[in-house]
């Protein structure tokens, strides 16, 4: 196999090894594009001999590029929601921060001020504790005069005491054996009480009883009177009707007259009453008969007239269509095992330019391209 020499230029590889910036899937397909463009150079200038044991291993460090800026992807944008998040917390703990110190504030100002106040109450109890030894010095003296005095006035109370005391309970006494008689007459007049309502009960139940009973004596009374009504007014109406009968009965034998035998005598307002002669009957038979017959005729015209039913014809099935069967789409189910470089790179050896050159593709397409592949990333 001969030696392959050609000039090194810069291209985007140089970028990928600063390790100080961060590799996308779309720096990862710029690469796989520059990679392809010299392989297309080496085919053209060498064959594809020269390039058919290098490109699997091109592909497969390719995939492991694109798997890791995939995961270099993700990491940045985990670091970025920690960073985010790190910085939430360092405010909080800030703001925790400012509040302690706050609050130890508002501590020492309150312990000032509990300080100042105890002072001033220590001063106060102090004042008020030499107050009260100088008040009793004085009223020591003044004590012992008059508890003398005080001893004589109780005893004198005492004996007024005893005495009222014996008077109010004969009063009590007295009062108890009042309140007893008048229990006792309380008592009597409960058993009066029950006695008088238990009677009236009794009265009330006689009064409606007595009620009930007018009640329907008033009713049973009325219906009679109703029942005498209505006999009276057919009694009256039998008689008008007798009367009537009766006059009707002389009128009809004053008024006896005698027809012919041969006659016959109809009634004007009856409706079955004959209106039409014979003949005039068999004349309107005969104009019945001839009609029907007429409608017969004329809807034999209209049948020979009318335009006969078509008889469909059994319409023979769609015949299969013969012809080539449809190319397979490139996003079918069972293609998806594949990777976006290998795809990447059968796109670029299959489109080919008349003269040779590889064609350029632009930025949004490798994006849209490389999306497409990330969304199901296949492990090498």
């Amino acid at each position: 196999m001969p030696r392959l020499y050609y000039s090194p230029r810069k291209t985007k590889m140089d970028d990928v090894e600063d390790p100080a910036g961060d590799v996308t899937v779309v720096d990862v397909y710029d690469i796989a594009s520059d990679i392809g463009k010299e392989c297309e150079k080496i085919i053209d200038t060498f064959g594809a001999d020269a390039v058919t044991s290098l490109m699997p291993k091109v592909i497969n460090a390719l995939e492991l590029l694109e798997n890791l800026a995939i995961k270099n992807e993700r990491e940045n944008t985990l670091i970025l929601d920690m960073k985010s998040k790190i910085t939430q917390l360092e405010n909080d703990k800030i703001e925790k921060a400012e509040y302690r110190q706050k609050f130890e504030r508002e501590l020492e100002t309150i312990e000032d001020q509990w300080r100042t106040e105890s002072k001033d109450l220590v001063m106060l109890v102090s004042k008020l504790q030499e107050e009260n030894r100088k008040l009793k010095s004085q009223d020591n003296s003044q004590f012992n005069d008059i508890n003398t005095i005080e001893q004589t006035m109780a005893s004198d109370m005492l004996g007024k005491l005893q005495a009222s005391i014996d008077k109010q309970r004969e009063e009590i006494r007295q009062k108890e054996r009042q309140l007893e008689e008048k229990n006792a007459e309380v008592e009597n007049f409960k058993t009066q009480i029950e006695k008088i309502t238990t009677s009236t009960r009794d009265l009330r139940r006689r009064h409606k009883t007595l009620q009930n009973q007018v009640r329907t004596l008033c009713d049973e009374r009325a219906d009679f009177l109703v029942q005498l009504q209505d006999q009276q007014r057919d009694i009256t109406a039998l008689r008008q009707r007798l009367g009537i009968a009766v006059k009707e009965n002389e009128d009809l034998a004053k008024c006896d007259i005698t027809y012919p035998s041969n006659k016959a005598v109809f009634d004007l307002d009856d409706p079955n009453r004959p209106r039409f002669t014979t003949q005039e009957l068999k004349d309107i038979l005969h104009e019945r008969n001839e009609l029907k017959a007429r409608v017969s005729d004329l809807e034999e015209e209209l049948d020979t007239y009318r335009p006969k039913p078509k008889v469909e014809t059994p319409v023979d099935e769609e015949a299969p269509v013969q012809g080539p069967l449809p190319y397979e789409p490139d996003d079918a189910p069972w293609k998806k095992s594949e990777s976006g470089i290998r795809k990447f790179f059968r796109k670029i050896f299959s489109e080919t330019n008349p003269g040779g050159s590889f064609p350029r593709r632009s930025l949004s397409t490798l994006t849209k391209m490389a999306l497409s592949s990330t969304s199901e990333p296949t492990p090498v």
